[in-house]
């Protein structure tokens, strides 16, 4: 009886329609706030490779973006322009919310579509065939790092516990994760599903954060950006 509820194998991810792509923009709060601390060519490359897009209301649009090029969603999350965080509280509008659910609720993608998600940056993939392969957690992270270490072809897993199949794309590169402080023991204990992967977890921020820095949750980017801040 359980038969037809079965997904049907054969189904093809859901692919958000290039004509309901918001365009590459750089009128967002995150790019306002990093506009400050990061060169204007660096920042215009990382809108061009990421393709960073943006709402009427300043929020950013991370689109996710197949090593296919097809879009599958993008997640939209609102920053304070002064600081860089997110903004997340629950009675403003600007907790995350997805180009897809939009689109359903708009009525412009077909009832049946179904979300399958990949890593942020995985169109990335196909350029830069010799590039090692930098894993953060954050989108955020994954743009300000490449903008400032472009040697490494930064991509994003979308969360903490997004250390997952999707990962699966990355065989045959050279992959260094930067967990965020708090989930480094996670990731280290998670490389062990991924036997066919050549997959090492840094522990830059595990010897080198502070006990302040390690109660903040600290990811790589805010560690390049207090840096960069210090050397100023």
């Amino acid at each position: 009886h359980h038969g037809r509820h079965a997904r049907p194998d054969r189904a093809s991810p859901g692919i958000i329609p290039q004509n309901l792509i918001p365009p590459p923009s750089a009128t967002n709060h995150l790019i306002t706030y990093l506009k400050a601390m990061i060169p204007s060519s660096a920042i215009d490359r990382i809108i061009a490779d990421y393709r960073l897009a943006s709402t009427p209301d300043q929020a950013i649009i991370f689109l996710q973006i197949d090593q296919d090029n097809q879009c599958r969603t993008g997640k939209i999350m609102q920053y304070n322009p002064a600081t860089g965080h997110r903004i997340k509280d629950p009675n403003k509008p600007g907790r995350i919310n997805w180009l897809h659910s939009i689109l359903k609720r708009r009525k412009q993608l077909p009832p049946d579509w179904r979300l399958t998600q990949c890593l942020f940056g995985e169109h990335l993939l196909p350029q830069h065939p010799d590039k090692t392969i930098a894993l953060v957690e954050s989108e955020k992270t994954a743009i300000i790092c490449s903008a400032m270490m472009p040697q490494y072809l930064w991509l994003a897993t979308g969360g903490k516990s997004q250390f997952n199949n999707r990962l699966t794309v990355l065989k045959g590169r050279k992959i260094i994760a930067f967990p965020d402080i708090d989930a480094y023991h996670d990731w280290l204990h998670r490389t062990t599903d991924f036997p066919h992967l050549d997959l090492k977890v840094s522990d830059l921020l595990e010897k080198h954060a502070t006990p302040e820095a390690r109660a903040s949750h600290i990811d790589l980017a805010d560690w390049l950006i207090e840096f960069l801040q210090d050397n100023k």
